[in-house]
């Protein structure tokens, strides 16, 4: 899903996401990386409406919530063909 993104464009961002990865793990949600947050930005809230600089694309970035990451966290969870038996890493859950 990334690839979407130019190699230019990924450098220029880098910066924002780490941030934004930081931001959340001050406010206790440890699990999220950068890869998951680029892949929310690609695949869900840049998916109909990209911002049209990589300026635009720094301001979204600082401006999401957890709430709104984690909403589509539950999405690709409630679609995804794995079975409960098959998640690794739930005891963050907990």
């Amino acid at each position: 899903m990334i690839e979407t993104l130019s190699w230019h464009q990924k450098v220029l961002l880098k910066k924002e996401i780490k941030l934004k990865c930081l931001s959340f793990q001050q406010l206790g949600y440890s699990s999220v990386n950068e890869t998951e947050l680029m892949n929310y930005l690609v695949a869900y809230r840049w998916k109909k409406k990209q911002p049209k600089s990589i300026k635009d694309c720094r301001r979204d970035i600082s401006t999401i919530k957890p709430n709104e990451f984690f909403d589509y966290q539950q999405l690709v969870a409630q679609t995804s063909s794995l079975q409960l038996k098959d998640w690794h890493d739930l005891e963050d859950l907990f």
